[in-house]
């Protein structure tokens, strides 16, 4: 799966302009207009209509000295001002969820996707700036796939992913978060039981040094589509697909 994104765009905004000289903004200021923020959820950036501001995004205007500038700090679902005034210098934007202590114990352990951003721009006297600012997630998620069918041989079918000191069991559908800064990779396995009533605990298996703002699809495929005895395990992200066990006989 490609990486997700929250999209934060700051359009241009035009200066009338008189006898050829631009026209002065303000008290000798720049101006600074936010146009859309939104959070992207799917693969391929999409830009909104003009004016929406996603809910689960907060955003601050830092002065040089690190300071939110003006009181231009706005939290999740905050309504922004159409434009920003600011006195020529440089200041950062701050672009973030407000889960960063709390996004582990989220959704019953599993965790919650993370995203902040800082980015420098800076302001010059009479012009307004626009920024195109794209906020990443920071940590990872994994997810799991079978192959269509499966269910028919191996009625029970439970999956779990160990990171960062968590151990998350998922159902089809569901994802885990976790930290790439706080482990070298995580741990999964799979437990089946078959329409016979027979037990099978697949061998934990581990995927080293994953990235943030990735989501790992620990994929399950059978080795033939007649043969639903061998499985081949193996990690998809991003278009990419790794190997990670080339067959694994059931019985």
């Amino acid at each position: 799966m490609k990486r997700i994104y929250y999209i934060f765009m700051l359009f241009p905004f035009l200066i009338a302009c008189s006898n050829g000289e631009q026209e002065i903004l303000g008290q000798g200021e720049g101006v600074l207009m936010i146009s859309d923020l939104s959070r992207q959820q799917v693969a391929k950036a999409t830009v909104k209509t003009r004016n929406t501001v996603d809910a689960d995004l907060a955003v601050e205007i830092l002065a040089s000295d690190g300071n939110v500038y003006r009181g231009y700090e706005y939290s999740a679902g905050a309504t922004l001002p159409d434009k920003f005034s600011l006195i020529p210098g440089n200041y950062t934007i701050h672009a973030y969820t407000e889960n960063d202590t709390t996004w582990t114990t989220e959704n019953d352990g599993r965790g919650s996707a993370v995203y902040e951003i800082r980015q420098d721009f800076n302001i010059q006297k009479d012009w307004v700036t626009y920024l195109d600012v794209k906020v990443p997630m920071t940590n990872y998620g994994v997810t799991y796939s079978v192959p269509k069918g499966f269910s028919n041989w191996f009625p029970t079918c439970e999956f779990s992913v160990s990171g960062d000191g968590r151990t998350c069991p998922l159902t089809s559908g569901q994802a885990a978060f976790f930290d790439p800064a706080n482990t070298d990779g995580f741990r999964f396995t799979l437990h089946l039981v078959n329409k016979d009533g027979e037990v099978y605990n697949l061998e934990p298996q581990t995927y080293k040094n994953p990235k943030a703002g990735l989501i790992y699809n620990v994929t399950y495929t059978f080795a033939s589509d007649d043969d639903p005895t061998k499985l081949k395990i193996g990690i998809s992200y991003d278009d990419t697909y790794e190997e990670i066990v080339s067959e694994i006989t059931l019985y």
